[in-house]
């Protein structure tokens, strides 16, 4: 059975979403769309005829299975707990609110209202990162002990971490720099504009987190990485057994010897391939390690839009059967060492992360 979800916000990643359900129709559907102003509500019309509205009370009046929360983090309690008072699961944007204290109440929300929510972060949901937590889960690097990322940027980062880690809600030390370096830049959301002389300060930062357990997390994201072509993406993950870098993987072998291999992306569409654009998967040494679960749809998502949709995936059967893909816990910590990760940078020194309320 299709899936109604109803969009609150009508802005870039909402556009994003609407892209992937475009792709899958037999999947999903848009329900209804509530945007913040004439103007807004005029554009998206063109989109989605007779489901746009600009007042709260016409929204809800709607059929749908979830709501998808896209709007400024100021506005997100506040439409989080009118949802709840009408009964509507919900799926919020990153970080779910501004602050310690917002934190702290979004959480409360939820126990009073037991309300259904999960927050739409879904980085980790990317073919790459699937591909090297499989490899994780199946024991191949032995116990993780550490990973580098810079790739992603704040909570999206520190989500990574954890989850690559096992991490839960250990407390941890956070250590913190923030630097500025000159960059070329050339490329945005809108693609490449080409000025010869644009030049811009690239803010770095740069983070351990030293959990209890003995585990570390390096973080270092700089503001130019996500479209500059000089300022490219790394990960890497350390266990008693193996490692991965980027692309390459060495682990233990069964006889007791070493195994390398190129962890080798496959792409449909190139050259004389003719099953049209998308990625099919990704292979260890000729063994599957990730299969984009979309491809037998047709549908030809980016690897950002294979990730959302598994979220709008993993929401659905949040809400048929209780099984969490990103609990609102886990986006709660996030942003939490974000903050502490912020707080560090602002003191020049170490910050320790104390138990909250949602930890479980």
């Amino acid at each position: 059975m299709k899936v109604k979800i109803g969009f609150i916000g009508s802005g870039w990643r909402a556009h994003g979403y609407w892209n992937v359900i475009r792709e899958l129709p037999e999947k999903f559907e848009v329900a209804a769309v509530l945007t913040h102003s004439g103007a807004s509500r005029k554009e998206t019309e063109r989109e989605y005829p007779g489901r746009v509205y600009d007042q709260f009370d016409e929204f809800v009046k709607q059929e749908m299975d979830f709501v998808m929360l896209l709007v400024p983090r100021r506005f997100v309690l506040g439409y989080v707990e009118k949802l709840f008072d009408h009964g509507i699961p919900v799926l919020c944007e990153t970080p779910p609110a501004n602050g310690l204290p917002e934190l702290q109440e979004c959480y409360e929300l939820k126990r009073r209202y037991q309300g259904k929510i999960q927050v739409a972060e879904q980085c980790f949901l990317r073919p790459y990162h699937s591909a090297v937590y499989q490899l994780i889960q199946e024991g191949r690097l032995g116990e993780a002990s550490n990973a580098t990322i810079s790739m992603l940027h704040d909570y999206h980062g520190i989500s990574i971490i954890r989850r690559m880690l096992g991490i839960g809600f250990e407390n941890c030390a956070v250590i913190a720099r923030q630097y500025t370096f000159p960059v070329h830049t050339h490329c945005g959301r809108k693609g490449m504009y080409g000025d010869p002389g644009a030049s811009v300060q690239d803010t770095r930062k740069v983070a351990d987190f030293v959990f209890e357990n003995g585990k570390v997390g390096f973080f270092g994201f700089s503001s130019e990485q996500y479209f500059n072509y000089f300022r490219t993406c790394h990960f890497s993950v350390q266990g008693d057994q193996g490692e991965i870098f980027d692309c390459q993987a060495a682990y233990m072998g069964e006889d007791g010897y070493p195994i390398t291999g190129e962890i080798q992306r496959v792409d449909l569409g190139l050259y004389s391939n003719l099953e049209g654009y998308c990625m099919r998967g990704f292979l260890l040494n000729g063994e599957w390690i990730y299969r984009n679960p979309y491809e037998m749809l047709g549908g030809r998502l980016s690897d950002d839009e294979i990730a959302m949709a598994s979220m709008l995936d993993g929401m659905t059967e949040y809400i048929r059967t209780g099984k969490e893909i990103y609990s609102l816990e886990d986006a709660l910590q996030d942003t939490y060492l974000y903050l502490c990760m912020d707080e560090a940078i602002q003191k020049g020194g170490t910050v320790y992360t104390e138990k909250q309320s949602w930890a479980k």
